[in-house]
C-alpha cells in the first residue's frame, strides 16, 4: 500500500461510539482526510462535520474504496464485525483501536484482523485518550504500531495533525501485549483504592506493573522498552489513575462493596471492563509462552477472592 502526502486520504472509521467519533473529529482537523463512518445506529445522535458518510450495514463495506480502515469496537464484538465485512482483493491498511483479547480464541486483535482480512497490513493505535478531552479539542499523543517500519512512518506523517500527534513503532506486538494489559492494571489500581489502601500503595503497584510488563515484554514477543512508548506507558497511567477509567472504576467499586458481600450484585460492577474480560486470556498468553507472572496471577486471584482482596493485592508489589 502506498500512502500519498498531496491526495486526500480516504479513511474509514468502523464503530461510532465515544471514542470513534472524537477520533474522527481530531483526524477531521488536519483538513485533508476524507471520513466514513460505519455505525450501526440510523440516527448517530449528533451530526459531524467530519464524517462524509454513514454506513449501517457492515455488509455494505467496501474497502478497496479507503486507503486506510480503522476498527473502533469492544474486543468482544471485533470477531462478529470482522465477519461480516466483505473480503476485497485490497491492500487498505487496517489500523486497531481494540484493547482486549478474544474470550473464546484468546487471539488479539490484531491477529483477528490478519485471520478475517489476510490481504491487508495490520497496524495499531494506542495512547492515553479519553473522548470527551477529545471532543473539547484537546490534543492527544499516540503511538502507532505497525511491522513495516515504512508504512507505520508514512502513517504516522500522514494521520497526525493538530490535535493527534503519532510516534510510529515496530513492536506492533509488544504496544499490543500492553494496550491488553494496561486495562487488567487498572482494575487492581481501582481496587487499591476502592479497598481504603492509599495512594502510595497505588503509586507503587503501578510501578510494579511497569516494571513487570519491561521484563515480560522480550519473553512474549515484544520489546522490553515498548513500556515507555507515548502510547503504552502514557495510556497505562491515565487508566490506572483517572475515573473516567471504566476499568479503574470497576476495580474501585469491586474493592469497595464486595468486601461486605458474598458477591456481586445486579448493577454494583461498572460495564464495559475490557480488563475484567481479558485477564483470563491474558494469563493463557503468558502461559502459552512458557513464562508466568506472579503479578497477573495475584491480581486474578485477588479478584476471585473477595476476603483476601488487600492481602492478595499487596502481595503482588512485594
Amino acid at each position: 500500500m502506498t500512502v500519498t502526502a498531496n491526495a486526500t486520504l480516504r479513511l474509514l472509521i468502523i464503530g461510532y461510539g465515544a471514542f470513534g467519533q472524537a477520533l474522527a473529529l481530531s483526524l477531521h482537523r488536519r483538513g485533508d482526510i476524507g471520513i466514513d463512518v460505519f455505525c450501526r445506529r440510523r440516527d448517530p445522535g449528533t451530526a459531524s462535520p467530519a464524517v462524509t458518510r454513514f454506513i449501517h450495514d457492515l455488509r455494505e463495506i467496501d474497502l478497496t474504496l479507503y486507503d486506510v480502515g480503522i476498527l473502533a469496537v469492544p474486543s468482544g464484538a471485533l470477531a462478529e464485525v470482522l465477519d461480516r465485512i466483505p473480503r476485497r482483493d485490497a491492500r487498505t491498511a487496517v489500523l486497531s483501536c481494540v484493547k482486549g483479547m478474544d474470550a473464546e480464541s484468546h487471539a488479539f486483535p490484531t491477529d483477528l484482523i490478519a485471520l478475517h482480512l489476510p490481504a491487508h497490513p495490520v497496524g495499531m493505535l494506542s495512547g492515553p485518550t479519553f473522548a470527551g478531552e477529545m471532543m473539547a479539542g484537546h490534543k492527544v499523543w499516540m503511538s502507532i504500531g505497525c511491522a513495516d517500519v515504512g508504512l507505520g512512518d508514512a502513517l504516522a506523517a500522514r494521520l497526525s495533525g493538530p490535535l493527534l500527534d503519532l510516534t510510529p513503532t515496530t513492536d506492533l506486538r509488544g504496544l499490543e501485549i500492553v494496550g491488553v494489559a494496561k486495562n487488567i492494571v487498572a482494575i487492581g489500581a481501582g481496587l487499591a483504592d476502592g479497598l481504603g489502601l492509599g495512594e502510595n500503595t497505588r503509586a507503587s503497584y503501578v510501578a510494579r506493573a511497569v516494571r513487570e510488563l519491561r521484563d515480560l515484554l522480550p519473553r512474549l514477543g515484544g520489546a522490553g522498552e515498548t513500556v515507555m512508548a507515548p502510547g503504552a506507558l502514557g495510556d497505562l497511567i491515565l487508566t490506572c489513575t483517572s475515573r473516567q477509567s471504566r476499568n479503574y472504576r470497576f476495580g474501585q467499586d469491586l474493592g469497595a462493596r464486595l468486601p461486605a458481600a458474598s458477591s456481586p450484585q445486579p448493577g454494583d460492577i461498572v460495564p464495559l471492563a475490557e480488563g475484567s474480560r481479558s485477564i483470563t486470556a491474558f494469563l493463557a498468553f503468558i502461559g502459552r509462552n512458557g513464562a508466568a507472572s506472579p503479578f497477573f496471577a495475584g491480581l486474578a486471584a485477588a479478584m476471585a477472592e473477595p476476603a483476601q482482596m488487600a492481602e492478595r493485592l499487596l502481595a503482588t508489589i512485594d
